[in-house]
């Protein structure tokens, strides 16, 4: 498909559609050529977008009872007029949720988040007819393997691509469901990858992976400490989802497994969400999600800067499940480069709720303070609850707090050491935590450091100090 005829094919696309006209021949080819050749198609990768926000309102104010009086009646849609709708978080989702379900769809099955807030499970309804779409979707975009007599991939899933839906990857033959929080599952993990199996027209050794920045973490640290090999070129890919991984772990798993790790950013709450890109070091939506920045001090729609990021995942990928401009509670910048994956470049920086504001649209993000000090190994680690390695809690995010005393900041490190019984190392340590910080925090916050440098102060603490919240998540 050239670009001239894929644009041509978006510009037919009816201006109102029902659930049964949505089929692979349809809108499957359509996402499977932006997603393997994205600039090619940039162009109608916009008209793509403003049709299916269309669809995805009109079939919301019909059929999602909450949105009925909210959405106008309209079939023109373009993503900078979503300013116009009200957005909804996850407290509303709460309140709201059986009326934001959409009744023209036919219920599939359940899934749930808690976040990593600690709240009480959102129940989530998938739909039929968006089970079966994602596999046709899949299905086209790996269809050179599929119509050939090549055999499918063997994988190994931790949760699902839906980022918490324990859902079969469709284009995979044959998916391992694996839980790399626990111990046995670790190990059980570690012998798959080392065994071979006999499924009829699959593979016979795992070649993908999908798990979480700390599930590959723990598994690396297993394999390696037992001196354990993966056979070479078995592993095709690994596709980690949640949140983004620190550069020190990316280049040892890269290393260590001899195959590019493929960084998303998702939610449970839908399917979609943004892919890291080593051209810009940065990340990019999929097609079927809109993204918002929001400013924080306004609450209106911005194209670039900081501010909290905002969601509307598109029909067909979420039809009975309904988000309209989803508050996700993440602290984002967007920017725009000169990258061939994208115009514009999402970098994720924490939770809002875990972040500290030191001036207007200045802020410390607790992810990515714990991500820039990670690879200091002189800091003390939370307990990971492991019992299965010879340094327990080494992969854990490092014990840290930041204090925000009227206009200034302190982050209080916990060392393994006692920073008065070793002051070269603590002195060693502290260079090493603030040219991290300045290394890898947004410029607009380093430049609030080297313009501020007494309102910023790093203070190390002795073993057992800090007190302790669930760091497994950030």
């Amino acid at each position: 498909m050239t670009p001239e005829i894929f644009l041509s094919k978006i510009k037919e696309l009816p201006e109102e559609w029902e659930p049964n006209h949505v089929g692979s021949n349809v809108l499957a080819p359509l996402f499977s050529y932006i997603l393997t050749e994205p600039v090619v198609y940039n162009q109608g990768r916009e008209i793509l977008t403003n049709k299916l926000l269309s669809l995805t309102l009109s079939m919301a104010r019909k059929h999602a009872p909450y949105y009925s009086e909210l959405i106008p009646d309209k079939n023109d849609w373009q993503v900078d007029q979503l300013d116009a709708l009200p957005m909804i978080d996850k407290s509303e989702l709460y309140t709201h949720h059986s009326n934001i379900l959409s009744d023209v769809t036919t219920f599939g099955f359940v899934t749930f988040t808690t976040g990593t807030t600690n709240q009480a499970p959102l129940l989530i309804e998938r739909s039929q007819e968006e089970q079966l779409y994602l596999q046709n979707f899949f299905s086209i975009l790996q269809s050179d393997a599929l119509k050939s007599k090549k055999l499918k991939p063997l994988g190994i899933v931790e949760g699902s691509m839906n980022h918490g839906a324990v859902l079969r990857l469709p284009g995979i033959g044959y998916n391992f469901m694996i839980e790399l929080t626990k111990d046995y599952g670790v190990i059980r993990t570690a012998w798959l990858l080392q065994n071979k199996f006999n499924f009829n027209g699959i593979e016979n050794k795992v070649s993908h992976m999908n798990t979480t920045v700390m599930g590959l973490s723990y598994l690396h640290q297993y394999l390696t400490e037992n001196n354990i090999e993966i056979p070479s070129g078995q592993l095709k890919s690994i596709t980690i989802f949640g949140w983004p991984v620190p550069k020190s772990r990316r280049k040892a798993f890269e290393a260590y497994f001899k195959v590019p790790i493929h960084d998303n950013y998702s939610m449970s709450e839908m399917f979609g969400g943004a892919k890291y890109c080593q051209e810009c070091d940065g990340y990019h939506f999929d097609p079927f999600v809109v993204p918002e920045l929001i400013d924080l001090e306004t609450n209106k729609q911005i194209k670039t800067g900081t501010g909290e990021l905002v969601l509307t995942p598109l029909f067909p990928f979420t039809q009975r499940f309904v988000l309209i401009r989803y508050r996700t509670g993440d602290l984002i910048d967007v920017n725009k480069a000169t990258c061939n994956k994208g115009i514009l470049v999402y970098r994720f920086r924490g939770r809002l709720k875990r972040c500290v504001k030191v001036a207007p649209y200045i802020y410390f993000g607790e992810a990515e303070v714990a991500k820039s000090i990670d690879a200091i190994t002189e800091l003390n680690r939370a307990p990971s609850g492991f019992h299965i390695f010879k340094d327990n809690d080494k992969n854990n995010w490092a014990l840290f707090k930041m204090i925000k005393s009227g206009d200034t900041i302190e982050i209080q490190a916990e060392l393994k050491s006692n920073p008065i019984e070793t002051p070269t190392t603590a002195l060693n340590v502290e260079k090493q935590i603030y040219n991290h910080i300045l290394n890898e925090l947004p410029e607009s916050t380093t430049h609030w450091i080297k313009s501020n440098p007494q309102k910023f102060k790093i203070t190390l603490k002795p073993p057992f100090s800090v007190k302790e919240r669930d760091y497994w998540n950030l």
